[in-house]
């Protein structure tokens, strides 16, 4: 006998299942109404509602209405209209087809999730395998047909087989205890098993799922190693042939050299010894290019660092120290993340300066920050860089035969989108501007991933670091930690404590002693300058004018203001300071003096300000405050 089409196929159980509890439901309702009973038996009617809803959601709200119009129908005939009886009738109905329209509703947007999930675990482009973590080891649940293709194994293989199916007991072990201990794991290069035996690298990703379950997705990588390994292979080939034949013509120029400079002491006519001095230079130049494209070989080869600038700074001081200038660096507490080689370019702008920038006096290497990040300044008092050719000398091979120099400075910046461009003004000297991205540079003891680097003792650092005045006093910034040392002095000048998050103070040292400071403090709309003071012990030697000169000279490419005391104005006159009117300083510095309400003469104080100047000649009056009661 051939049996009903809605008793055939997967679906036949459930429409069996639907089809019994409704009529038992009906017919117990039936029953209950001819004895009168009226209650809990038509609690049964929301069992096939929720089983039909749940199995064809699109019909669920049409079944629950069926079943809750059939009860109703009953009610009515048995009972004979009564109100009372109808109206309860009336609300069950309405509940069962709420209850209705809610299951499907919700096995709707369920199988929807379900739908989009498997389509993305199905058609995924790495492979996918679910994981089921029982008591006897890691299995695999579900794999889909792209893990399949990877591992080359048809799906029924994979089902239910342990993991070291295809990868070893020690890779799984480790992957599984870092996803224990982060959570998921993201992007881990193992080396799976393919069931021919064939090695094949991959990047594995792994994230838990609910009832012990894990998630494990997993491309492979093995044409992307073997093509680095290739490159790798070529690299040092071509690195050690070009070693090589850097080597060669190395020792052929020394050779011309050498040989051009046993011609030279050969008596010859003018014009000879003219064109023997030429060979020379070209060969010099040659070997200078040579060393310079050796050096930036390795440009971008090792990752970026976080480089403390003043270090760098300091060596090169130690290299150029026999010429008869001023290095002066105020970058103690500043660090750049950059290419290792940042210090290859800071020497080669110093040597720029020497080399191209005429009777230079003074290098001057000092910072400000700006909105988006930070300036580096590098400042000669050389002969400048005209204006046309401020963009070209970046260029490759400008012309002076060190344009290859600055051309690969800017590669070398660039890696960690840091620029550079030459601002200063010709006749008055060449100013490296280099700008660094806020993300890309930290001041000591300003920020929380910032070091606050080693305290030394004051004695070793003023016998290696700071910057020699003229007058034979040192002067250096202090870094964050040793803004204690700061706070001790100043505790008879007002209690005054430094903040390394907005100050940057300056000390002038004699025989290993801090003797005077000045405080460069930034507010939220410009620089103040305060905090001078000298023991009264240490007065009178001209220390507090060598700490202001400091001072002055670092933090002088920004507007600098103050409050002075009347009669020590004609001093700071000579540091570039010139007298404003209370309502020319910014709101935040003038709120220091509320208190003289507008009447800061009578209060003894003259509000002064400084332009913002990036020259590196510093005013220099090392006898103007001996006789005048600065500290």
């Amino acid at each position: 006998m051939k049996r009903p089409p809605f008793l055939v196929g997967r679906n036949a159980v459930w429409n069996v299942a639907i089809f019994a509890a409704a009529a038992c439901a009906l017919l117990l309702n039936f029953v209950g109404l001819i004895m009168g009973i009226t209650i809990v038996i038509p609690h049964l009617l929301y069992i096939p509602v929720v089983l039909a809803a749940y199995r064809y959601p699109k019909r669920g709200l049409f079944f629950a209405g069926c079943i809750g119009g059939i009860y109703l129908l009953m009610v009515v005939l048995i009972t004979g209209g009564d109100l009372k009886t109808v109206g309860e009738a009336l609300v069950r109905t309405i509940v069962v087809v709420v209850i209705g329209w809610l299951i499907s509703i919700l096995t709707l947007r369920l199988r929807e999730q379900e739908a989009l999930y498997q389509g993305l675990f199905d058609n995924s482009e790495a492979g996918s395998i679910l994981i089921h973590m029982s008591e006897n080891g890691r299995v695999i649940e579900e794999v889909n047909e792209k893990a399949g293709t990877l591992l080359e194994a048809g799906a029924e293989d994979l089902v239910a087989a342990p993991l070291t199916t295809f990868m070893s007991s020690e890779d799984e072990k480790e992957i599984f205890s870092r996803l224990a201990n982060t959570g998921r794991v993201e992007a881990a290069e193992t080396v799976f098993v393919t069931s021919i035996g064939k090695l094949q690298n991959v990047l594995v990703s792994l994230a838990p799922l609910p009832d012990n379950r894990a998630i494990l997705t997993f491309v492979d990588i093995t044409r992307r190693i073997n093509a680095e390994r290739a490159l790798k292979t070529a690299n040092d080939k071509l690195s050690l042939l070009s070693r090589i034949s850097t080597d060669h013509l190395y020792g052929e120029i020394n050779e011309i050299i050498g040989t051009v400079d046993k011609m030279a002491v050969l008596p010859h006519e003018r014009e000879t010894i003219n064109f023997i001095a030429r060979v020379r230079t070209l060969a010099v130049n040659l070997a200078r290019r040579l060393l310079l494209t050796e050096s930036y070989k390795d440009l971008g080869t090792f990752p970026p660092v976080w480089i403390r600038v003043q270090h760098i700074l300091e060596s090169t001081n130690r290299l150029f120290g026999v010429y008869d200038m001023s290095f002066r660096f105020w970058v103690e507490r500043l660090e750049i993340y950059a290419d290792p080689l940042l210090e290859e370019v800071l020497l080669h702008i110093v040597e720029n300066s020497l080399r191209h920038g005429g009777s230079v006096n003074n290098i001057v290497v000092t910072y400000h920050i700006t909105n988006n990040g930070l300036d580096l300044l590098l400042s000669d008092d050389g002969i400048g860089i005209p204006l046309d050719k401020k963009d070209a000398i970046f260029e490759y091979d400008a012309g002076g035969h060190s344009g290859i120099g600055l051309f690969i400075c800017r590669q070398i910046l660039g890696v960690t989108g840091i620029s550079i461009t030459e601002e200063g003004k010709e006749g008055e000297g060449a100013c490296f501007v280099i700008r660094v991205p806020d993300e890309y540079y930290r001041i000591g003891g300003t920020k929380d991933d910032a070091n606050a680097f080693p305290l030394f003792s004051i004695q070793d650092r003023i016998l290696t670091l700071g910057t020699l005045h003229k007058s034979g006093v040192s002067v250096r910034e202090l870094t964050s930690v040793e803004f204690p040392l700061a706070n001790e002095l100043w505790i008879d000048y007002h209690e005054t404590r430094g903040d390394p998050k907005i100050d940057r103070i300056f000390a002038a040292f004699t025989n290993g002693e801090m003797a005077s400071l000045a405080r460069c403090r930034k507010h939220p709309d410009g620089l103040e300058v305060d905090g001078i003071f000298t023991p009264v012990r240490l007065r009178g030697h001209g220390y507090a004018n060598v700490a202001v000169w400091g001072l002055v000279d670092a933090c002088g490419s920004d507007p600098l203001y103050m409050h002075s005391v009347r009669n020590l104005t004609r001093f700071y006159k000579h540091y570039g300071f010139v007298p404003i009117s209370e309502e020319e300083l910014p709101p935040s510095i003038r709120k220091r003096f509320e208190w003289a309400v507008g009447e800061m003469e009578g209060a003894n104080v003259c509000p002064m300000k400084r332009a913002a100047s990036r020259s590196p000649n510093a005013p220099d009056t090392p006898g103007v405050v001996r006789d005048m009661e600065l500290e």
